[in-house]
């Protein structure tokens, strides 16, 4: 149980400064920006060793209302994150990779362990193919409540359409 109110008061941390400590749209000026951040680690500091429970999860709770009360009515929101202005932007770019099996044998040979790779990839997937949808009708309901796939069953089998995770195309265009 401690370990997991650390873990909530970490990630309670890691939230605060990744949203600039309430602070990053009013003051935009470094220094106090600075001074702020080091006054709010030295107050999650004192803390630390906290080993009472209750007396943990009152200053998560405390932590959390003042959180909320000083958050900005306009909080700075960064371009790729969702809610930002180029959110998802680049999902035009992503090509499907069996794109890759109309390419021209010398563009392959610009890229020979990877199309070496790939090659193994895709015999994988075919020795593995039956067993993964097999796997998915016994496991998988009509209604399911998530899109979550189940995991692999046994060491060294792969989970059902595992190919889709080994070949997903780069994020964002470079």
């Amino acid at each position: 149980m401690m370990i997991m109110i650390l873990h909530v008061l970490n990630t309670f941390w890691k939230k605060k400064q990744l949203l600039g400590l309430c602070l990053f749209p009013i003051y935009l000026i470094r220094d106090k920006y600075r001074f702020y951040a080091c006054m709010l680690r030295a107050r999650f500091d004192e803390h630390r060793d906290e080993t009472d429970m209750v007396k943990a999860t009152k200053l998560l709770k405390a932590g959390e209302e003042e959180f909320w009360s000083r958050q900005h009515p306009q909080p700075y929101i960064f371009p790729d994150s969702p809610g930002g202005t180029s959110y998802e932007r680049y999902e035009c770019y992503k090509v499907p990779e069996f794109y890759l099996d109309y390419w021209h044998p010398s563009e392959k040979a610009m890229y020979p362990d990877y199309f070496a790779k790939r090659e193994l990839w895709k015999q994988l997937r075919l020795q593995s193919w039956d067993k993964e949808m097999k796997q998915l009708q016994e496991e998988v309901t009509e209604n399911p409540k998530s899109e979550a796939l189940p995991p692999a069953r046994k060491e060294g089998e792969f989970p059902p359409l595992w190919w889709n995770i080994v070949t997903r195309p780069r994020e964002r265009p470079t």
